[in-house]
């Protein structure tokens, strides 16, 4: 890979947050949704953006100490098992444990998923889109929003900026339906199947 400082603009004594800036504003500039009008410069903004994910995820880890960051990236990696597997409490008693300081994007996109598995479905979307505020060019958390809008656009609303306010209290069957539907399109982007008939 080529140095990552240079794929993100920055010198090597920059500071994390400026390399965070950097991050985000490449995130923004390459984000494939800007050219949805060209498919050409979609595919090379998507190309682009990996090799930013790579470069920043590659800064992280030499920043954090490579065996600690390591560390961490093992502890997701047992934690999406988990979750393909269905051994939800196992998976949420894992993600209790990670320190609030060392809670990263991957950390919230999977706790949306045990969230929406357990039919909490504004907490768990309210995870997901902090998992996608911090990291606006993670493909695999944008599919998630994505594909969770299209599933409730069935049923004549989104998520975000829908038609029904889901703190009026209570719930119908409708909204427990889209809630399982959610879970179960989560569970697709990750590997698993919660609901195999969907």
């Amino acid at each position: 890979m080529t140095d990552p400082y240079k794929i993100l603009g920055v010198s090597r004594d920059a500071t994390d947050i400026e390399i965070k800036n950097a991050y985000r504003a490449l995130a923004r500039k390459y984000h494939p949704d800007n050219y949805a009008d060209n498919p050409d410069m979609a595919e090379l903004a998507t190309e682009k953006m990996k090799e930013v994910n790579e470069a920043y995820d590659a800064i992280t880890r030499e920043r954090k100490g490579g065996a600690k960051g390591g560390a961490k990236t093992a502890t997701y990696a047992e934690i999406r098992t988990m979750i393909n597997a269905r051994r939800m409490r196992e998976a949420e008693a894992a993600l209790s444990r990670i320190p609030l300081a060392d809670r990263t994007a991957d950390w919230h996109f999977l706790e949306s998923l045990v969230l929406m598995h357990r039919g909490y479905v504004n907490d768990a979307m309210r995870e997901l889109e902090t998992a996608c505020e911090m990291e606006p060019g993670n493909m695999e958390y944008q599919q998630a929003k994505q594909m969770f809008n299209q599933r409730a656009a069935g049923y004549g609303r989104t998520y975000y900026g829908g038609t029904t306010n889901y703190n009026q209290g209570g719930c119908s069957s409708c909204d427990v339906c889209q809630g399982l539907i959610c879970a179960d399109c989560c569970c697709e982007c990750l590997g698993g199947d919660l609901i195999s008939c969907c």
